[in-house]
């Protein structure tokens, strides 16, 4: 049997104590704003497998858990979540599964206080693992349900809500491809209808574990390779554009999931909650700072987000004119990618540039604009 364990640490502000007060608790300093720290440990199961794999705190304070059981359901494995209050109590608990196995892997609260899973499944399909993606509302009921399969296996590690409301996923499957497996990249709009779909191979294995927006609207994802590299397997580390590519690299192909919408067998079971005292051992241990051998597989390439210039960056022989409204930041790098330029202003800027091509990134508090300019 084997049981979910939660272990919390959270702290409240408790606004001004005295010092005395504050050292009464242990804290060895007077502080406007010492905290209380909240702490407990407890486990969720039943009589054979519950696991879970991932975990967030919510917009309550509480928290949302994320993994599978075999110990509830509707047979073998079953997608699991757990909502909790901030003290590790249950609020609700859910199973969602068919007859064969269905796992969770990620969870995410969404923009709309409703909860986002991600995972894999053998119950739906044409057999094998497929993605699975179910989207809840805010007490774990099914909004929609949505598994991307091929012909092969594969299955999210991970996912993430996107600044358009959608999601980006990714994982592994070995349905597309030369061979083994490889990182598959999914991006679905708000409604998990795929918009498009990437694998990343070379020509033997790479799995893809976690993903995330970065700031110019493109995706960094980190994984595991064994085409590249010194041997075995070796760190991968992918950086795309908004669209999963990598200017012109080879590694990336276009993959077509087939896309269902099954409807989950849902389950409210009572898992025996228990509290208990793991035991705490300070460790030390060996710290190295190794050398790596790095590689490049796809060389750095900067590409275009948006080919509709502003009209707020001008350029001139000689430089750029970039005109705006209050302070922003403008920062120029050239075609390698290496920042040549940053400057601070306020209403108007002038850059001096050499002859060439440049990106150019002007933020303003929220707002980012980048363009290409041509200096002749």
């Amino acid at each position: 049997m084997k049981r979910v364990i939660l272990v919390i640490s959270s702290a409240f502000a408790l606004g001004f104590w005295s010092n005395v007060f504050a050292e009464s608790f242990g804290c060895p300093y007077f502080s406007p704003n010492p905290m209380l720290v909240k702490s407990f440990a407890k486990t969720y199961g039943g009589t054979s497998w519950d696991e879970v794999s991932s975990v967030q705190q919510t917009s309550d304070g509480g928290y949302i858990l994320a993994g599978y059981t075999s110990s509830f359901g509707a047979g073998g494995y079953d997608a699991f979540l757990i909502k909790t209050d901030e003290n590790g109590n249950i609020v609700w608990i859910k199973t969602y599964g068919g007859t064969g196995g269905d796992f969770s892997y990620s969870v995410q609260q969404a923009s709309d206080g409703g909860y986002i899973v991600a995972g894999g499944t053998n119950s739906f399909g044409a057999g094998g693992l497929d993605v699975f993606l179910i989207k809840t509302d805010a007490d774990g009921n099914i909004i929609w349900a949505k598994t991307y399969r091929g012909t092969g296996d594969e299955w999210a590690r991970s996912f993430h809500q996107t600044s358009d409301g959608g999601y980006i996923l990714a994982g592994a499957t070995n349905s597309f491809g030369v061979g083994g497996y490889d990182i598959l990249l999914i991006k679905t709009d708000a409604n998990g209808n795929i918009i498009w779909a990437k694998t990343y191979r070379g020509t033997d294995d790479e799995k893809a574990y976690s993903v995330k927006q970065t700031s110019d609207g493109g995706y960094i994802v980190a994984g595991k390779t064994r085409s590249f590299g010194a041997g075995s397997w070796d760190v991968f580390l992918v950086k795309t554009d908004a669209n999963g590519n990598i200017g012109s690299c080879g590694i990336v192909q276009n993959a077509s999931p087939t896309v269902t919408e099954p409807s989950p067998t849902v389950t409210t079971p009572s898992p025996s909650v228990s509290s208990v005292s793991p035991t705490v051992n300070s460790v030390s241990p060996t710290v190295t700072s190794p050398t790596l051998t790095v590689s490049e597989p796809c060389p750095l390439s900067i590409s275009e987000s948006c080919q509709i210039t502003s009209g707020l960056i001008t350029p001139y022989k000689g430089g750029i004119k970039v005109s705006g409204s209050g302070e922003f930041e403008v920062k120029v790098y050239n075609v390698s990618g290496v920042m040549v330029k940053s400057i601070k202003g306020k209403n108007e800027v002038r850059i001096e540039l050499s002859r060439g091509v440049y990106f150019v990134e002007v933020v303003s508090g929220e707002k980012v604009l980048r363009e290409k300019v041509i200096i002749r």
